[in-house]
């Protein structure tokens, strides 16, 4: 009897961790790692600096930062950041590939963690302790080539990219590469966005104002026309199936064309117009306005697999990121040397 409990106690933990982990958007972001010279020339990555290959520098970064904790700090200065690595990664050699979870940790904050159904103090946080979280990377560096493609998850706004990237340079200096600089660059790209509207559905258009009506029947009575009010109205057009194609057509050349400080259609004004693309099942958000809002990340969360305990299949990481380079990193490239 006690076994069935428990047996029904797991399953039930099980199918909650599942549900936990699909609500939660699993964010992939694409880079491409480049180094220069002092002449600001871009190397061949696997044999920089003359003679060396930045597939076996990658493992002693790797290595070394799985001993010692490597500690570091925001882009003001001001946020404790550490990266770590709490098991060593995986190494294919054969298609010169490396991945695994890096462990970041942000300190500098004294608080309580506590139990909230018992108010029990579970642990004190001091100013010198670090929360981490892991977080997976795949990269992939192939011979002969000036860039290596690099995979990166975003959890919400946690992000490691410029972590990474000071800690690389940093023990770059301590290795002695002197005359050599290394570049992590967001790799979302025209080509990308084009391939995703041309090929994917649209689902999702949002269309927003910041400025409200005195009341929601003048809204209504006047024919949409709003005041200067403070606040964000937000018309949104969803399908499941995806938007028709006047829609995809619409927002198209709105994203493509527009130059002025605000969106008109129809005598209706709007300050930003939000949508969303997917393209065999990996989502994307566009903005017509604000364009540095977007992010290099793609949502690649309904494509993937999970364990019993809701923890999500490595196999299916590593699947989705060589699905990234592949139709998104290596379609830039390829596109860019032929243009």
């Amino acid at each position: 009897m006690i076994g069935l409990v428990l047996s029904d106690l797991y399953t039930s933990w099980a199918q909650y961790a599942k549900k936990r982990n699909k609500m939660e958007k699993f964010l992939l972001s694409t880079y491409l790692i480049k180094i220069q010279n002092k002449s600001k020339n871009d190397q061949i990555l696997s044999r920089f600096n003359e003679t060396e290959d930045f597939f076996n520098y990658f493992q002693t970064y790797l290595n070394d930062i799985f001993q010692n904790i490597v500690k570091t700090s925001d882009s003001k200065n001001s946020v404790p950041l550490h990266l770590t690595l709490d098991t060593l990664p995986t190494i294919d050699d054969e298609n010169r590939s490396i991945y695994g979870y890096f462990s970041a940790g942000i300190s500098g904050e004294e608080y309580n963690v506590l139990d909230p159904e018992t108010r029990e103090r579970v642990a004190e946080i001091k100013r010198n302790h670090a929360a981490f979280r892991e977080l997976f990377f795949y990269v992939k560096i192939s011979k002969n080539k000036d860039y290596a493609s690099l995979i990166l998850q975003r959890k919400s706004k946690f992000g490691i990219k410029m972590v990474l990237l000071k800690t690389l340079n940093n023990h770059f200096k301590q290795k002695g590469y002197l005359d050599n600089y290394i570049f992590i660059n967001n790799i979302i790209h025209g080509r990308v966005y084009r391939k995703m509207m041309d090929n994917g559905k649209l689902k999702k258009v949002d269309l927003i104002k910041r400025r409200l009506p005195n009341s929601i029947e003048e809204y209504f009575e006047n024919g949409n026309i709003d005041q200067q009010i403070p606040g964000v109205l937000k018309t949104s057009m969803v399908s499941s199936t995806g938007l028709p194609q006047n829609y995809k057509n619409f927002v198209d050349y709105l994203f493509t064309h527009q130059d002025k400080e605000r969106i008109e259609i129809v005598d209706n004004e709007f300050d930003e117009v939000e949508f969303e693309l997917e393209l065999n099942g990996k989502k994307k958000t566009f903005y017509v306005m604000n364009k540095s809002r977007i992010q290099p990340d793609i949502d690649v969360s309904s494509e993937l697999e999970y364990n019993e305990n809701g923890s999500v299949k490595i196999e299916s990481l590593i699947s989705q990121s060589e699905e990234l380079i592949r139709d998104l990193i290596e379609l830039r490239i390829s596109n860019d040397t032929t243009n």
